[in-house]
C-alpha cells in the first residue's frame, strides 16, 4: 500500500526553484514541487509527499494528526518511510 506522508520543508530551491528539501522521520530528501506550484512553499511548511513529489500543502495541525495516525498503522507506514529513505540518488536527492 502506498501512502502520502507529511514532511516539513527545510530548504526551498534545491538545485532548481521547483525542488525543496523536506524532512520525514529524521530523513531528508529533495522533492519536486510541480504539483503544488500554485501555492508558495516556504521553510517550515508541511507538504504531503508521495514518491518524490509534493502533492499537497498541509497546515501543521493536519500534518501532525496525519503523522500520528499513520504511525499507528504500523507496517504500511514503515514501508512508506523505508521507501522514502531509499529513494535513488543518496541522502539529499530524489
Amino acid at each position: 500500500m502506498c501512502l502520502g506522508i507529511p514532511g516539513i520543508v527545510t530548504k526551498v530551491g534545491v538545485n532548481d526553484a521547483e525542488f525543496a528539501e523536506v524532512e520525514v522521520s529524521s530523513i531528508r530528501r529533495t522533492v519536486h514541487l510541480g504539483m503544488v506550484a500554485d501555492s508558495s512553499v516556504e521553510v517550515g511548511d508541511w507538504l504531503l509527499i508521495h514518491v518524490g513529489f509534493a502533492i499537497a500543502k498541509l497546515d501543521e495541525d493536519e500534518a501532525i494528526r496525519t503523522v500520528d495516525f499513520q504511525a499507528q498503522s504500523g507496517k504500511d507506514y514503515q514501508q512508506e518511510i523505508d521507501a522514502f529513505a531509499s529513494l535513488i540518488g543518496g541522502e539529499d536527492q530524489i
